[in-house]
């Protein structure tokens, strides 16, 4: 009887595994992307996108459209990601710091961190 037991533990456990184990084949959702990508540019704005020198940050985003996903990189261990990205930051000059528009399309590499949760790091611009 405790090894028919322990078989159908085994058993429940594999199949409720198996929705995370394909998501994870599938790489970020569309959400997980649009996350990911809005906290980076939180943080930094790339400097083309500013319109300083000196760059920008605090991006508010009004629109992230996703326009390619490609293969996971198994070297690398991430997603390549093109999105078109639109909306405002705020960027730093020598004596004052001005609010700049941008609408760009970048180059994000996806990754998971430590804890599982979706990254982004800007690649380049277009």
């Amino acid at each position: 009887m405790p090894r028919k037991r322990r078989l159908w533990a085994m058993t429940a456990l594999l199949i409720a595994a198996l929705p995370m184990l394909s998501s994870c084949s599938k790489g970020p959702s569309d959400e997980a992307i649009k996350s990911a990508i809005t906290e980076q540019l939180k943080h930094q704005v790339p400097l083309s996108w500013s319109g300083s020198l000196m760059g920008g940050k605090d991006a508010q985003i009004e629109l992230i459209e996703i326009k390619q996903k490609g293969k996971f990189n198994d070297q690398a261990r991430y997603w390549p990601i093109r999105a078109r990205v639109k909306g405002t930051c705020e960027a730093d000059f020598l004596f004052k710091t001005e609010t700049k528009a941008f609408d760009q399309v970048g180059d994000f590499k996806l990754y998971q961190d430590d804890y599982g949760d979706w990254k982004a790091s800007i690649e380049m611009m277009q």
